[in-house]
C-alpha cells in the first residue's frame, strides 16, 4: 500500500502492496410535499482527458472526481473493467482504497476519543492484558504512534517472510486472528525503536485491536457504525470489489509489468486467503466503495470547524503531522493522511495519501483552506513508476483545472428531505454536508408562492442531518429544500 504520489512535482512515494424520489408525506393535520427541488448543475467531463492518459500510461481503466466546497465541478472515467473485455469502467464503479483506509481507522479512533473510551496516549500496556509477554519496547507504545507510523511495529513485508506461512493455518474469527497477528509481532524486537518512523500496516492492525479491547466492538462494527453509517457511505464494503465474474461487474485489479504495455487480470483471492489478509491488514487498508461516497468522507474532514461529527480538536489531529519536519516540500505523516506543502492549497497545508491493494490504486490531495478534494483510481498496480506516474498526470489535470473552480456542479449527496409531526408542528429533517447553507422553502400552493422559511440565505449545516421546525404549519402545506446560493 502506497501513501501518495505528488502532483505538480515528479515526486512518487510509494510502499510495496501488499497481498431521491418525490415523496408524499402525510402526518397528523399536516400534508408535506418533500421535493429534492434543486437546480441542475452540470459539472465537466474529464474522459477523454482521462483516455489520454490512460492510454499513454497503458493503464487498463481510471476514474477521477474533483470537489469544491461539495459539489462535483469535473468527474470522468475512461478505459474497462477488465482488459480484454468490453464492459467499461464507469465514474459510479466501487473501487478498493487500499491505505487510502488508514485515515478511516484514525478517524474511529478519533471519534472514541471524543467519547473518552480511549485516549491519544492509551498505551499497549493500558489495554493488552498479556503485555508482560511482549518485548518490553513496546510496553508504552501509544495509539497515537501506532496510527502516525511511530511504534516501532515491523512492516508488511517483515511480517510477512517471518509469520505468513505459520499465520495461514489458524483459525477462528477476524478478531481472534487479528489478535493473533498482534501477541505474535508485539513478541518481537521492534523493527526499529518505538518512537522512529515505519510505515507499517500491522502497527495499524495494534491500533485497531486496542480500539477492539477498549470498545468492546470488534473493527469490522466499529468502522461501519463509526464511518460508513453516520456518513451515508450506502456502496462501502470490506474487502475486493471484484470477483471472477464475466463480463466483470467492478473494475477488476491488473498488474503491469516492467516494461510491458498490457496489463494483466488478476483473479479474486481464495477465502482463506483473504480472511486472513482481512485479519492481519484490514485496519491498514481494506474500504472498497463509489468515489462520490470516498468523497462524503473527506469532505467530513475537510470541514471540521464546522461539523458536529468530531471535536475540533480531534478534527486539527487528523490534519496535522505527528512531527514537522520543517522541510515544506516533503511528506509529513499525520494519522492516515500525508501532511505537505503546495501552493495551490495555500494558506494551509495540502493533505494526501494513496494506496495500492488487489492489483488496484486509489490517491487523494485536498486543500482544507479552499474546500478542494481531487481523487483518483487505476484499476492496475506496477512494480515501476507507471502507475504513479498515471496518478500523478490525474491529479495534476484536476488540481490544475478546479481547485480554484467555481463550485457550480452536482452536490456529492442531495438534501432528501423527510419529515414528522411533533406537538402539531411540522418537524422537517433533511440530509445535509456540512459547511453548506440549506434554504426550507414552504408553500400552500405546491405551484407556486414558495418562499423561504429559515432565512433567504438558510442554515448553515453543523451536521449530517439538519432540522427544521416550522411554528406555523397549516392544514395543506408543502415543503421544500434547496442549498443556497
Amino acid at each position: 500500500m502506497t501513501p501518495a504520489s505528488t502532483p505538480l512535482k515528479s515526486l512518487v512515494v510509494r510502499i510495496s502492496e501488499q497481498p431521491a424520489k418525490l415523496r408524499l408525506v402525510r402526518l397528523s393535520v399536516v400534508s408535506l410535499w418533500l421535493a429534492y427541488a434543486l437546480p441542475v448543475w452540470s459539472q465537466v467531463d474529464v474522459s477523454r482527458n482521462l483516455e489520454t492518459i490512460r492510454t499513454n500510461r497503458h493503464m487498463p481503466g481510471i476514474s477521477a472526481m474533483a470537489i469544491k466546497k461539495g459539489r462535483i465541478v469535473a468527474q470522468g472515467a475512461a478505459g474497462y473493467r477488465r482488459q480484454g473485455d468490453p464492459t467499461p469502467l464507469l465514474v459510479t464503479d466501487p473501487v478498493n482504497l487500499g491505505s487510502c483506509t488508514k485515515w478511516m481507522t484514525a478517524t474511529i479512533a478519533g471519534r472514541l476519543v471524543d467519547r473518552g473510551l480511549i485516549g491519544w496516549n492509551t498505551r499497549v500496556c493500558d489495554l493488552f492484558t498479556n503485555y508482560p509477554t511482549f518485548n518490553p519496547s513496546f510496553t508504552n507504545v501509544t495509539l497515537d504512534e501506532l496510527l502516525c507510523h511511530h511504534g516501532g511495529v515491523q512492516d508488511q513485508n517483515t511480517f510477512d517472510a517471518n509469520h505468513w506461512s505459520q499465520f495461514m493455518p489458524q483459525t477462528g474469527t477476524v478478531s481472534q486472528l487479528r489478535r493473533w497477528v498482534c501477541d505474535t509481532i508485539l513478541k518481537d524486537t521492534p523493527q526499529v525503536p518505538p518512537g522512529n518512523y515505519l510505515y507499517s500496516n500491522q502497527g495499524y492492525t495494534v491500533a485497531a485491536t486496542m480500539m477492539e479491547i477498549a470498545s468492546g466492538t470488534d473493527w469490522e462494527t466499529l468502522i461501519q457504525r463509526e464511518i460508513f453509517t453516520p456518513i451515508r457511505m450506502k456502496t462501502a464494503t470490506l474487502g475486493q470489489v471484484f470477483d471472477n465474474a464475466l463480463p466483470p461487474h467492478a473494475p477488476v485489479g491488473h498488474d503491469l509489468a516492467a516494461g510491458a504495455t498490457i496489463p494483466a487480470p488478476r483473479l479474486k483471492l481464495p477465502l482463506n486467503y483473504e480472511l486472513h489478509y482481512h485479519a492481519a491488514t484490514g485496519p491498514a487498508g481494506y474500504v472498497g466503495c463509489t468515489l462520490k461516497d470516498w468523497a462524503k468522507f473527506l469532505h467530513i474532514h475537510i470541514t471540521n470547524y464546522i461539523g458536529d461529527y468530531m471535536s475540533s480538536a480531534t478534527g486539527t489531529r487528523l490534519q496535522q503531522p505527528y512531527i514537522d519536519d520543517g522541510d515544506g516540500s516533503n511528506f509529513d505523516m499525520g494519522r492516515g493522511i500525508l501532511v505537505t506543502d503546495r501552493s495551490w492549497a495555500s494558506p494551509g497545508k495540502a493533505l494526501a495519501h494513496g494506496g495500492d491493494i488487489f492489483g488496484q490504486d486509489s490517491l487523494v490531495w485536498m486543500a482544507p483552506a479552499s474546500d478542494f478534494i481531487a481523487i483518483a483510481a487505476i484499476n492496475c498496480s506496477a512494480t515501476n513508476t507507471a502507475v504513479g506516474d498515471a496518478l500523478n498526470d490525474v491529479a495534476t489535470l484536476l488540481v490544475n483545472n478546479y481547485v480554484n473552480a467555481l463550485p457550480d456542479g452536482p452536490l456529492v449527496e442531495d438534501p432528501a428531505p423527510s419529515a414528522l409531526v411533533v406537538h402539531d408542528h411540522a418537524v422537517l429533517s433533511y440530509l445535509t454536508l456540512p459547511g453548506l447553507s440549506y434554504v426550507v422553502e414552504t408553500s400552500t400552493n405546491l405551484l407556486s408562492g414558495w418562499a423561504p422559511a429559515n432565512g433567504v440565505n438558510g442554515q448553515t449545516a453543523a451536521g449530517l442531518v439538519s432540522t427544521y421546525t416550522d411554528p406555523n404549519s397549516a392544514t395543506m402545506k408543502f415543503y421544500r429544500v434547496k442549498v443556497a446560493p
